[in-house]
């Protein structure tokens, strides 16, 4: 049984990606400038500074771009960022098996937070790590290691669930068991230790 599970926030917990994209659309179509929702979305699969990084260099964008879109992003409809089916579920069940639930995301704090209390599952983690805390983005391990440490986890024990690869490098070179939630089918380049595309499959792995 695993005792512990660092999530990640975005396309794991909580279906953001939607609400992402469309921000993101609206700041490049304020330059007049047109993307597919697709295009986009395959670039902010790997990460949001992935993303941001190939259209900034591709249309000589200056900085407030990504200002601009935090903006969006941040006024987005809380009613449509939902978390994916079967999570309050599993991270309940962890804490009634007596479990700990944690996240490490690049999002920031206030909307993550925001997003959790909209939904009632803020008590459900132990903590939330997210990028005010000011550690190395994943694929590095400082963050990782940090709550590792903090928190005491034996590592045979504690699972890391990610959507991408920066995740799965991440756990793996924590030492700790990666799990992949396949949502988006995007590259990983590391063979995670699970694969799921069903948070009820983790019931299974987990318990």
């Amino acid at each position: 049984m695993f005792k512990n599970i660092i999530w990640d926030f975005d396309g794991t917990l909580f279906n953001t990606y939607p609400a992402m994209v469309y921000a993101f659309k609206r700041a490049l179509e304020d330059r007049e400038i047109k993307e597919s929702e697709e295009n986009i979305l395959e670039h902010m699969k790997v990460s949001f500074y992935t993303a941001a990084k190939h259209f900034t260099e591709l249309y000589k964008l200056d900085s407030r771009f990504v200002e601009e879109y935090r903006v969006y992003e941040k006024n987005s409809d809380l009613g449509k960022i939902i978390p994916f089916a079967y999570a309050k579920e599993v991270c309940r069940e962890l804490i009634n098996k007596g479990g700990r639930n944690f996240i490490l995301t690049h999002r920031e704090e206030d909307t993550a937070l925001k997003i959790l209390d909209f939904h009632d599952m803020t008590e459900l983690f132990t903590e939330v790590v997210t990028i005010d805390k000011g550690f190395k983005r994943k694929p590095d391990i400082e963050g990782f290691i940090y709550l590792i440490n903090k928190y005491d986890m034996n590592k045979a024990e504690t699972l890391v669930v990610g959507d991408r690869d920066i995740e799965i490098i991440g756990a793996k070179s924590s030492g700790a068991k990666s799990c992949l939630y396949n949502t988006n089918k995007a590259y990983i380049s590391l063979e995670a230790d699970y694969i799921v595309t069903s948070l009820k499959d983790l019931e299974k792995i987990i318990f």
